[in-house]
């Protein structure tokens, strides 16, 4: 007869929230010319001693009638001249023209000469020292692994898993190009607080049976210096059994979920408190061992 074997069922369960408050704020005619051009003609008559009378008379009525025929025909040859030339198709509009393009001033060749303006999209951006060491710091958390995070948690090493899941919760954010979260001893006592209550009075919810909120608990832990200070917190809550109660599966279940993620990642929070309870409330694990968890997120705006 085979020997009976335990079943073991894992839970896990996870809830998240976050706010923001802010502190109150106090409150001549230039019309070009056209170009003429006039052409003159004069009959060339020959002078000169004459050999022979008859030839002289003839030569002078030849130069008469030249003269006659130059006086009457050179009109009719000139009037097809002037009337082309007041038209403006002569050549010499063509010639205003290229003068025209001749007397517009050349390109000022100093901008040639001058070194080029950078183009700012191929020139690299020179860092601030606060953009180098918020970089070394993201690449510090990336070059360190994270220990203990498959433990079990137990009264001997809540800060071995309180330490765990700070490492993985910073390494996500370096992931996504921000900035390590400061453990803070007021969100921590905030957050353990929680986490003992849950398990005191057998709930699991950011808003406690009292109606005490995340708020609350954060104000009366002494993290919000005064009341005219702005603030923005969040929360994660989670509680797991057996295996599902390590800080790797906490945290694993915490970033499948976008509420949840969205709280780690966070530009805004700079400080973080996480509290461990190495027990579950008893109406929700039904006795099996396991862990309860509480992270508070936080940045004080003055």
């Amino acid at each position: 007869m085979p020997a009976p074997r335990s079943l073991l069922v894992t839970t896990l369960s996870i809830l998240s929230c976050s706010l923001l408050a802010t502190p109150a704020v106090a409150s001549g005619d230039a019309s070009p010319g056209r170009a003429t051009t006039a052409v003159k003609r004069q009959a060339d008559c020959p002078t000169g001693p004459a050999h022979d009378a008859r030839r002289a008379k003839a030569a002078a009525r030849a130069c008469r009638a030249s003269a006659r025929r130059t006086r009457t025909q050179k009109p009719a040859k000139t009037r097809p001249a002037k009337s082309k030339t007041h038209t403006g198709k002569p050549a010499t509009s063509k010639s205003a023209t290229t003068k025209s393009r001749a007397a517009k001033p050349n390109p000022t060749p100093a901008p040639q000469a001058a070194v080029p303006t950078p183009d700012p999209s191929t020139v690299p951006a020179v860092a601030s020292p606060s953009a180098q060491s918020d970089a070394a710091a993201i690449a510090a958390v990336l070059a360190t692994p994270c220990q203990n995070t498959e433990l079990t948690p137990e009264a001997a090493n809540i800060a071995l898993v309180r330490t765990a899941v700070l490492c993985l919760i910073n390494r996500k954010r370096a992931e996504n190009g921000e900035m390590p979260l400061a453990p803070n001893p007021e969100l921590e006592q905030a957050a353990e607080g929680h986490c003992a209550e849950m398990i005191a009075d057998d709930y699991f919810a950011h808003v406690a049976p009292s109606g005490e909120t995340p708020v609350d608990r954060i104000r009366d832990a002494g993290y919000i210096p005064s009341p005219s200070d702005g603030y923005v917190i969040g929360e994660n809550l989670a509680w797991g059994t057996y295996q599902l109660s390590t800080p790797q599966s906490i945290v694993s279940a915490w970033i499948a979920s976008p509420g949840h993620l969205a709280n780690i990642l966070e530009a805004q929070y700079r400080e973080t408190g996480i509290g461990v309870v190495p027990a579950v409330p008893a109406s929700l694990a039904a006795g099996a061992p396991g862990a309860t968890y509480a992270q508070e997120f936080g940045v004080i705006i003055p």
